[in-house]
């Protein structure tokens, strides 16, 4: 790598993209811009999302951050995009349908029938759920069997992008694995799991390392996003694998914690093992990830702010109020529960109210219970991995001192923010891997920063034990 050159990071979120720029002989980002894009839920359960949205998104957000940093020379692109996402196209790679995200959930009755077939836990090493692309490409086959009939290509969401840059049918293996159509465990497409979902095996997109060229920048792309044709775009990574690489997560006594909308706790294991969660690639070797996630942490935040303090901070009214709360638990479960056991129906709830209690008490509440959630979900993982000795924290709940406190003293583990880390890092750190600039994973990491703001508190230990039981208490109750 030149003096003069640097590499892009692309991540395709479920929200907006996200590009940066990594200067991987500062480990700094140096520029980076995103951009937001609509989902659509034309009928109930529905979580569409319009590829071309995504593409025009990504060309505005990556030519901004290329002009922030020319004349500097971006020597490769790393991708990461929401996991599960199905979509299909034609042989002119233009959609059959809109893109169907992690989040669409009219394909239960596919779900329950895929289910109940025992190749797809055996193969993918997971249980089958509404979020992955196999009930999806079975609820297509079912209901557009139009739309089934053009299709000759399936892409995730990612390797759109992929495919737009490059004209490469291609994925990685993170996203591979995370179909629940891949064998986990021999790193091959299942032809008889294709099948039984109602699609063909011939649509599968060829597999590469997330540190392996996949393609190279098309001269009609480069003229589009603004970069030199030829540039090579390397596999890339899901997010959640992503998430990991990027906030320097690379030993098994290290967690990652990505708390944003939601929030997802990652650990390395060197077997397929999802605990009560789920099990993904690593983006860095032949491992695994376990994964917990907890549905509604920032959006428990985003319901406060609206619906209590009329746009106001959580922060404010919370500081103010005793750790624990004064006995009021606040169970995030908006959207379902995962921990202690996944629950798709049950809802949030406050425990405990008295007449006592008043808006400060319900603001902290709010942050103590995702903290109590999050902790939940890393004792989880730490059940499959180990105990860890530091957690990796990235998102913006992580912005919250209370809430970084409360985590802390329940669990008495160190809490370090990493302000630069996440997917679209992990992505950078692809492309820097794959060009030679990190030997391996370790030597990645080091160029990340970690910022310990928040160490087990004494004046609140004991407070935040009884709070928290409570909470284990009342989750275990009402799922």
């Amino acid at each position: 790598m030149s003096a003069n050159s640097v590499v892009l990071g692309i991540d395709l979120g479920t929200t907006g993209v996200k590009v940066v720029c990594l200067d991987p002989r500062l480990g700094r980002i140096i520029a980076a811009a995103s951009t937001t894009y609509p989902s659509y839920s034309p009928h109930a359960g529905a979580h569409e999302q319009e590829p071309a949205e995504w593409w025009a998104a990504v060309v505005s957000t990556a030519r901004q951050v290329i002009a922030d940093v020319a004349p500097l020379r971006i020597e490769a692109v790393g991708l990461s995009g929401h996991m599960h996402t199905l979509l299909l196209v034609d042989d002119a790679g233009v959609p059959v349908s809109r893109a169907l995200t992690w989040a669409e959930r009219r394909v239960g009755q596919d779900t329950a029938r895929l289910a109940a077939d025992i190749r797809f836990s055996e193969r993918g090493c997971n249980e089958m759920t509404d979020v992955f692309t196999a009930p999806k490409l079975a609820w297509l086959a079912r209901t557009q069997p139009d739309a089934m009939a053009r299709a000759r290509h399936l892409l995730l969401a990612k390797d759109y992008i992929r495919y737009r840059l490059t004209g490469e049918w291609c994925t990685d293996e993170t996203d591979a694995m995370a179909t629940m159509l891949y064998d986990v465990r021999r790193r091959e497409w299942v032809s008889d799991l294709w099948s039984a979902a109602g699609g063909s095996v011939d649509w599968a997109p060829r597999v590469v390392r997330s540190t392996e060229v996949s393609g190279v920048v098309s001269p009609s792309a480069a003229s589009e996003i603004g970069l030199v044709a030829g540039t090579p775009v390397l596999g890339g990574a899901g997010d959640v694998s992503a998430a990991v690489l990027g906030t320097g997560v690379v030993d098994r006594d290290q967690i990652c914690l990505n708390v944003g909308t939601a929030a997802q706790v990652m650990g390395l294991s060197q077997a397929p093992n999802p605990g009560p969660g789920f099990s993904f690639g690593s983006a860095s070797d032949d491992g695994y990830i376990t994964m917990v996630s907890v549905y509604a942490a920032g959006a428990s935040i985003r319901w406060a702010e609206r619906a209590l303090l009329n746009g106001g901070d959580v922060n404010t009214p919370a500081a103010s109020a005793a750790a624990g709360s004064s006995g009021l638990t606040y169970l995030p479960f908006m959207f379902g529960s995962t921990v202690p056991r996944k629950n798709d129906a049950v809802r949030a709830a406050f425990i405990g109210q008295t007449e006592s209690h008043g808006l400060p008490e319900f603001a902290r509440a709010v942050i103590e219970g995702i903290a109590f959630g999050c902790a939940q979900a890393i004792e989880a993982v730490a059940d499959v991995v180990g105990r860890p000795r530091e957690v990796r924290v990235v998102g913006g709940v992580s912005n919250s001192l209370i809430w970084r406190q409360t985590l802390a003293s329940v669990l008495d583990v160190p809490i370090g923010v990493v302000a630069e880390g996440g997917s679209a890092r992990g992505a950078a750190i692809c492309a820097a891997l794959g060009t030679g600039h990190y030997s391996d994973a370790s030597d990645a990491a080091r160029s990340v920063t970690v910022h310990r703001e928040a160490e087990p508190d004494d004046g609140q230990r004991a407070a935040c034990a009884d709070a928290y039981a409570a909470f284990r208490e009342s989750a275990n109750a009402l799922v």
